[in-house]
């Protein structure tokens, strides 16, 4: 005889497995839903009912093309709630609004002045409050309210995703900017490191989908590094893990910047162009034959190909990835080629990345989907298993969990 908790327990459980299953289709029949958890068609029917009035689930129609009635479709309810995705870059700031489905419904951008933490909410505010509007003129509904939020940034982020750590020429670190973030949106706001979610992004629909273990070297203004290992973002004991810009380098002091603006700069001027040259006009430059700028991308190169080989030895993963600057045919050609002249024993096997320059938003949307879906679906089970309306299943041990009777069928 099952308690009370213990019963309580099993709806729950019972409750979640319906919702897991709907989310992975985008719609599914009772008789498909009562195959795949193995519930009973009581349990299940009673389960879809109750999350079709808290409106976690909708009907999305009938299927026509099964054998017999026509039976109801069900599908999470992507107007259940929103997220927001932001990118808040040294110069530019991006966000998206998700819906529950992880679609992306909006999104919005302006470029970057002021760098204060109260500046960079107040941009954030404005962007998400457009987008809100935007989705809110589509549904026909003035109630879109964002849930939580995601927020990238190239700086330290401490494993409570709040604390910003000090960064010398970066963040000026503190919990400012994540206490102005939710007291400008209104919600729980979430910050990470931005190669990080650019690795989640690689994880999730780049080149890193079938891989356990790889990491992302992303070069822009700085370099920063997103390390997998077992299918999981590595951060470190305190969120630091991948800031490999400062790593040793030959002929580099110890705790110098060895990759990134400062080194380029200083490079540059040591070869006679101008030291305010960004990357990518080097890049331009040497593509053209200056051989000034051919000396600074062989240099840069040479330095990310030491710096790959320091990381494959500590690590040893799948595959590195190139990202940013990084990627760029000029500078990859020479890596691998460096990798290969130097160190081939190493089994080595360096990638261009192959998700869009956006990257860091899409990370960002990717974990604020996976936020939203715990909220969301956790809230609807502990509603559903506290109704009693939901059968704990142990009273139907009959009911055959693979039959495809279309019980809730509709003959019009």
């Amino acid at each position: 005889m099952l308690l009370a908790g213990d019963q309580r327990l099993l709806r729950e459980i019972n409750a979640r497995a319906v919702l897991d299953v709907l989310d992975a289709h985008d719609t599914l029949g009772r008789p498909e839903i009562v195959a795949a958890t193995g519930l009973s068609k009581t349990t299940v029917a009673h389960t879809l009912r109750t999350f079709v009035e808290q409106g976690v689930v909708e009907e999305a129609g009938l299927d026509h093309e099964r054998r017999g009635p026509a039976a109801t479709l069900y599908r999470v309810d992507p107007e259940h709630g929103y997220a927001l995705a932001v990118d808040i870059g040294h110069v530019r700031v991006r966000v998206a609004l998700i819906d529950l489905v992880g679609r992306i419904r909006a999104r919005a951008e302006q470029p970057l002045s002021a760098k204060d933490p109260a500046a960079r909410a107040s941009v954030v505010e404005k962007l998400a409050a457009h987008c809100v509007a935007a989705v809110g003129h589509d549904v026909g509904s003035a109630s879109v309210v964002i849930r939580c939020a995601v927020v990238g940034l190239p700086a330290i982020v401490d494993l409570d995703h709040a604390m910003v750590r000090r960064v010398p020429g970066l963040e000026k670190g503190g919990p400012s900017l994540h206490a102005a973030l939710e007291e400008g949106l209104g919600c729980p706001v979430l910050l990470e490191n931005d190669v990080n979610l650019a690795a989640i992004a690689e994880q999730r629909s780049g080149a890193g989908k079938d891989l356990s273990s790889f990491v992302l070297l992303r070069l822009g203004i700085g370099v920063g590094a997103g390390i997998v290992i077992d299918g999981k973002l590595y951060r470190g004991a305190s969120g630091g893990a991948g800031e490999v810009a400062f790593l040793p380098q030959p002929g580099r002091a110890l705790g110098a910047e060895s990759i990134g603006a400062a080194s380029l700069a200083t490079s540059a001027r040591d070869a006679g162009l101008p030291a305010d040259l960004a990357p990518h006009e080097v890049l331009d430059l040497a593509a053209g034959g200056d051989e000034r700028a051919v000396a600074v991308v062989d240099e840069l190169s040479g330095r990310l190909a030491v710096l790959i080989a320091s990381i494959s030895l500590l690590l040893e993963p799948q595959k590195i990835f190139l990202a940013g600057v990084a990627s760029e045919e000029a500078v990859l050609r020479r890596v691998q080629a460096y990798l290969a002249d130097r160190v081939g024993i190493l089994p080595i096997v360096v990638e261009p990345s192959r998700v869009a320059a956006d990257a860091v938003l899409l990370g960002a949307a990717a974990l604020a989907r996976d936020t939203l879906r715990d909220q969301a679906f956790s809230a609807a089970v502990r509603r559903a298993a506290e109704s009693g309306d939901v059968p704990d299943d142990a009273a139907h041990p009959d009911t055959d969990p693979t039959s495809q009777e279309p019980d809730d069928a509709r003959t019009f």
